[in-house]
This record gives structure tokens, sequence and C-alpha cells, in this order.
């Protein structure tokens, strides 16, 4: 794998091409470069780029930098795997990664410049959907198909953009097909909904909110700083209405606080808390920032060491053990990956870079990845446009091991209070 870096070097001697760019180096080397300035100028050969360029966004900083971790680790065992069997178009494949932060204006200029830049043939990536949001415009702007790996919020498939696919988890589909039904198999009687104030966290609450109300089950919800480390007042607040199950909607280090303080207020282990993003619950510093009161707690997963759906998922986590030293901590190491292999399907069936035949290529996908078989959607008007859901467990965490609890096709056990 070759990661693109860029550091600053000593200053240069400058020449001007024909075009009024300034080129900078030592003698020789301006030399070599005018006289590939000329060729092209003259219409004459180059050396050809030995690699397919593809971006990534997401956070490698701030208070998700751990998905940042995983994208990386996810990128090196697909991009390893990808030119083990060829590479694309007679190419390697080359990842160049640009750190969103979860801000939304800097996952857009980072697109920008993957783009503008790297002259990347595609997107993949993104865990914030706020910055998934801002990325979708600037994709439809510049043409460049982006396929979303994990940020959920709908309207990043419902605005039916040309460009954009998601090959991985939407608020819809993760509330309406695992979170709902889990809630009603366990005949939880009542629920506390907390979500924090992001698209994500607001648009998977009010699907919550619908899907509760169907189901017949009380529930209050209450909205939270995305950031907050200090939640006793709310959790004294849920503590008084005497919830069966909490609902979290809180991505990062703010779920770990959250969990931690539940436990302190005595919230736990009576009611049961469900971490509806997933990642944080698996992190490394999960145990150290939450202690025991870590245990009990459940959490959204789409990976499990027992429950692998393909033969690649196998392949993967032998890899990734091979890799790393240990099992994946985060799923989003796996989605990465599988977005990878299918952005390298997708080129090589298109047999070009050009963005419209990638297009037609990634809406004509059937590929089997890690957690399944890849088939984007086609009808428009709605959120299942080019939108492939992978299947979801829900799981918990007893004595420190996971367990899944549902569906119950894959269940390793059954939920503890």
């Amino acid at each position: 794998m070759r990661f693109s870096a860029r550091r600053e070097g000593r200053e240069q001697p400058s020449v001007i091409d024909k075009g009024g760019r300034e080129m900078r180096g030592n003698g020789k080397s301006l030399w070599i470069l005018a006289l590939i300035v000329g060729l092209v100028l003259a219409g004459g050969p180059v050396w050809a780029q030995d690699t397919v360029k593809v971006g990534v966004v997401g956070p490698r900083t701030g208070t998700a930098a751990a998905t940042g971790k995983a994208f990386e680790e996810g990128i090196k065992l697909a991009t390893d795997y990808v030119n083990a069997k060829g590479g694309v178009l007679g190419k390697k494949l080359e990842i160049v990664f640009e750190d969103t932060a979860g801000a939304p204006d800097k996952a857009a200029s980072g697109f920008e410049r993957l783009v503008t830049r790297d002259k990347v043939a595609l997107v993949l990536g993104e865990s914030h959907s706020s910055s998934a949001l801002a990325e979708i415009e600037v994709a439809e702007r510049f043409k460049v198909p982006f396929i979303v790996v994990e940020a959920w919020a709908d309207p990043i498939t419902a605005k039916n953009y040309r460009y954009v696919f998601r090959a991985g988890p939407s608020n819809t589909g993760v509330v309406n097909e695992s979170i709902a039904k889990w809630v009603v198999s366990e005949k939880f009687k009542k629920a506390y909904i907390v979500a924090e104030n992001t698209d994500w966290g607001l648009g998977i609450a009010e699907l919550s909110k619908a899907a509760l109300t169907k189901a017949n089950i009380p529930f209050e919800m209450l909205v939270t700083e995305r950031q907050s480390q200090d939640h006793y007042t709310e959790l004294n607040k849920i503590k008084a209405f005497d919830p069966d199950v909490v609902l979290a909607y809180i991505y990062g280090t703010g779920l770990h606080y959250f969990v931690a303080q539940a436990g302190e207020v005595k919230l736990t282990p009576k009611a049961i808390v469900l971490d509806g993003a997933g990642p944080p619950s698996l992190w490394p510093d999960y145990w150290k920032n939450v202690g025991d009161y870590g245990d009990l707690e459940c959490f959204v997963s789409s990976m499990h060491e027992k429950v692998e759906l393909t033969k690649l998922a196998t392949e993967f986590r032998q890899a990734y053990v091979k890799a790393f030293g240990g099992p994946p901590t985060d799923y989003k190491s796996r989605s990465i990956y599988d977005s990878i292999l299918i952005a390298a399907d997708a080129i090589n069936r298109a047999k070009s870079t050009d963005p419209e035949k990638l297009v037609e290529a990634l809406e004509k996908t059937s590929l089997e990845v890690t957690r399944g078989t890849v088939k984007f959607g086609l009808e428009k008007g709605g959120t299942t446009y080019h939108q492939w859901e992978p299947p979801m467990l829900i799981v918990q965490w007893q004595a420190k091991q996971q367990v899944v609890l549902y569906p119950a096709a894959a269940a390793t056990g059954k939920l503890k209070k």
C-alpha cells in the first residue's frame, strides 16, 4: 500500500513554464521537468501514471479519531488484497486519505482537494453525517462518485444524487430492521431516547419515536450536546422515568461518559443501555473509560467473530490478526475494506475512471464482500436510491465478552440484566 505523503522541503530554484506556472527544483531536475512540460505542450509522450488513485475521507483527529485508525487498518488490508490480485486497470491501487476531523467545512474542503489536487477516480468513507452531507454537495458539483461508508443520516441517499452511493447503514434501516425489532422482541415496557444534537442523532431519534409509537411502547426523549462530558442531570431525569431500556444516540467518547455516569447514578444495570452507533463501545479505550459499568451494555454492530456471513469475512479477520496482532476492535475497519473492494470492482468493470462509466458500473454492482452481497437500490424517490443496507447485529457485553442477541438466527446468547 502507498499512502500519499506531502512534506515541506528546502526552497529550490524555480523556472516558469509556457503557461506561466512556476517550477522548482535543482538544475538537473529542472531541465528534465522542462523537457516533460515541453513534450506535453507539443503533444509528445510522457510517463504514464503508475497508480489509480482513490480518495478516502474520515476523522483522523477529534473525538472520533479512532474511526480514522480503523479506516487506516481497513485501507491497508484492502489495498494489499486488491493489488495482490492485479490492482485496477493493470495498475496499483493507491489511497489518498484526507482528515475531516468531524467538521463539515473541513470535510468539504478535503473532499475538493482530493478531486482537484489528487485527481482521484472516486471518493469513499466518512462516519459523521454532517460531514457527509457537506461532501455529497461537492461530489455532485464535481461529478465525482462518492461511496459513503458509515454516515447514517437518511438525507444522504434521500436527496437521490446521481454521484452518491452508500454501502453502509442508514438510520431508517438500523431502526426499522434492528433496533425497533429488538426492543419489541425483548418485551421492554418503557424506553427513553437520548439523542445528540447532530444530523445523525436527531434523525435516528425521530425514527425511533415513530417505531416506539407504532409498537405502543411508552417513551420520553431528551437532546444532549454532542461533546458533553456531564450527563448527571439528564441521567437523574431518565432514572425518574424508570425505563427498561435507554436508546443512547451519542457518538464518540461522549458515549463513554454517558455509560460510566449511568452506572454511577445507578440507572444501570436495572435499565439496559443500547449504544445506537456501535463503534464507541468497541474502541480500545472503552473499558478504560467506563470500568465495570460497561458490562451489560448493548450496542449495534455489523461484526462478530462467530457470525461471519461470507468466506471473505473470515479471510478479513485472519488477515487482520496477522497484520495487527489481534482481532479487529472497530467494525469500521471492515466497512472501509468492503468499500475499497466495491470501488476496485467498479473501476475494473467500467474499464475506465470516467465518472459516468463508474456510476453505471456501480449501479450494476453484484459483489460479495465481508457483510454480504452488495447491490445498490435504483428506485428514486426515497432513501433506498443508491443504498446498500448491510445486516446489523445487536450485541451485549457480558463479562467483557460480546454476545449476539439479535437477530434470533444469529444469536449466540440471551440478554442479561
